[in-house]
């Protein structure tokens, strides 16, 4: 008699579909706000825990399951916020369509890389993948009297009143205008502002105090040095002439530079061991699809089809289009081993750098590049998440076939919503403004748009390869990529993200952090969410009357 399946049940399969594409609403709404996701694998763990509790007759294996689904639907929401919203920023436009396609050709490529590199990075070489730990402690320890569950579900009450408020009945103020409220120039120079939101302190907090100050030192370089120097020097007219003409392109080429040296110093050498590990599992016998429980002719099958997409919306020819699959596949090799060592992955930084190569190697169109950037962004972030998700469920042991499946079905549950999330963001409140920044994209948008290289985006380029080197040698990963975007962001938002990376660096030392790590990601799933909901009816009440 075949054993009944415990773990890869309909209702894991529906709720933790259900749970991708609320995450990857929330995620998408947050990140272009603050320019950053965090890991939801924590928050989604816990909500799987509460909900299948609650539902009666569970298990530690099904919950992991509901978890690995919940959590796709945040990386994949933010492959697609840095880098397609550029399109908008140029003028330009993408269809739904497209943006779905693009999502669903990186998720799939993504997952199907990363499946493999299971048993190497979790069973031989034992990363630690902390976030996939935490879950599958949390998972393991459960919520007695659902005291957490109580908290998250009180904190996302919180932003969810708090943006109802501010966005529906216009109770309160949406963005302060400093050039209203201060007629000094003085007084504006030493005025943070504020978009009011909950996300950048929430936001800050849960990225922490080491990239939250580098971000803030980047916005104090430009707001307090490098503007009043040019102002004042006469090299610029005004503040917002030394904003554009001088520190964007030094904190974009910043921004380029971290990539450049973080893929040379840490990217490269990984390949090696792409190869070593690839050519071992074939001296063996062993195959990427018995590791995923995927039959071999489905996965070849999935990469033509995930071929073919990226040839019609790119509108790249089929070698070109290979060439870039097997870029993400390096990439999400690259996202995934980082990921395990660093709990960060830097997946825009792997999207920069195939912009850069494919723009100086082929000339691509805008709308193709973008597109292009967008499918690597998140095969390296997909890869990033299914290892952090496969360490929970090594942990819990879980069956690793049972997460690979439920991984595939949530990419495609999130990719359906995504491009229409961005379109009514956009519609509604602009992305770009100071309501919804997208900081990475800003990056993406200089790149496909820059005819000719600067002077000033060659200084940032050389700036930011200099940081990245001194700080990989130091233990301080990729800060210059939060450097870079700090001087081009408005303050409004640098100022909160500080603050609440410093109530991060103060509770840290309290040991109260699991606690307020639930209220941050509550705070923010609650604002999100209801900022997304409310875009979404205007949009579509928009549309009805036109």
């Amino acid at each position: 008699m075949a054993k009944k399946n415990d773990e890869l049940t309909l209702r894991a399969v529906v709720l933790g579909c259900l749970l991708s594409v609320l995450v990857c609403m929330y995620s998408a709404y947050a990140g272009l706000k603050i320019g950053g996701v965090y890991w939801p694998i924590v928050t989604t763990s816990l909500v799987s825990l509460a909900v299948l509790t609650l539902l009666g007759k569970t298990n530690a294996r099904e919950i992991v399951v509901m978890q690995t689904a919940g959590s796709t639907g945040g990386l994949l929401a933010a492959g697609v916020i840095f880098t397609i919203p550029a399109i908008w920023m140029l003028g330009l436009r993408v269809s739904v369509t497209d943006v779905t396609l693009a999502a669903l050709v990186g998720g799939i490529t993504g997952v199907l890389f990363a499946a493999p590199l299971r048993k190497h990075l979790i069973e031989k070489e034992r990363l630690p993948f902390p976030d996939g730990q935490a879950a599958a402690a949390l998972i393991r320890a459960g919520d007695a009297g659902g005291k957490k569950s109580k908290t998250l579900l009180a904190a996302f009450g919180i932003g969810a009143v708090f943006a109802f408020l501010r966005d529906a009945l216009n109770a309160i103020p949406g963005v302060v205008n400093l050039e209203t409220l201060h007629a000094n120039a003085a007084a504006r120079l030493y005025s943070f502002g504020s978009s009011v939101s909950l996300i950048p302190l929430a936001g800050g907090f849960l990225i922490g105090p080491v990239f939250t100050a580098a971000w803030f030192l980047g916005a104090i370089a430009t707001h307090f040095a490098l503007v009043p120097w040019l102002v004042a020097s006469g090299a610029a007219a005004e503040k917002a002439a030394a904003l554009a003409g001088v520190a964007k392109p030094v904190g974009v080429g910043i921004v380029i530079g971290a990539a450049i040296a973080f893929f040379i110093l840490r990217g490269l050498p990984e390949f090696r061991k792409i190869f070593s590990d690839y050519g071992s599992r074939a001296s063996s016998g062993s195959s990427a699809s018995r590791d995923a429980g995927l039959p071999k002719r489905w996965t070849g099958a999935a990469l033509i089809a995930c071929v073919g997409v990226l040839t019609i919306i790119t509108q790249l020819n089929l070698a070109l289009s290979v060439l870039a699959i097997l870029g993400a596949f390096a990439m999400a090799y690259v996202g995934a081993r980082v990921t395990g060592e660093m709990n960060v992955d830097p997946m825009e930084i792997f999207a920069l750098i195939v912009l850069i190569a494919a723009k100086l190697a082929f000339g691509f169109g805008v709308v193709p590049l973008v597109l292009l950037a967008a499918v690597v962004c998140i095969a390296a972030g997909m890869g990033g998440d299914f290892l952090q998700d496969l360490k929970a469920g090594h942990e819990l042991r879980a069956n690793p076939r049972n997460q690979f499946k439920i991984q595939l079905i949530s990419v495609v549950a999130a990719s359906l919503v995504i491009g229409v999330v961005l379109v009514a963001l956009d519609s509604t409140q602009g992305i770009g403004t100071l309501a919804l920044p997208a900081p990475q994209a800003v990056a993406v948008k200089e790149i496909v748009s820059a005819s000719t290289l600067s002077q000033y985006l060659l200084a940032g380029i050389a700036l930011g390869a200099l940081i990245t080197a001194i700080a990989l040698k130091t233990g301080f990963g990729v800060i210059a990529v939060a450097f870079g975007i700090g001087m081009y962001v408005p303050i409004e938002l640098s100022a909160p993200m500080f603050a609440g990376g410093l109530c991060r660096l103060a509770i840290d030392r309290a040991r109260k952090t699991d606690f307020w790590r639930l209220i941050a990601a509550g705070a923010i799933s609650g604002e999100g969410l209801i900022g997304v909901a409310l875009a979404l009816w205007g949009f579509a009440a928009g549309f009805i009357k036109f």
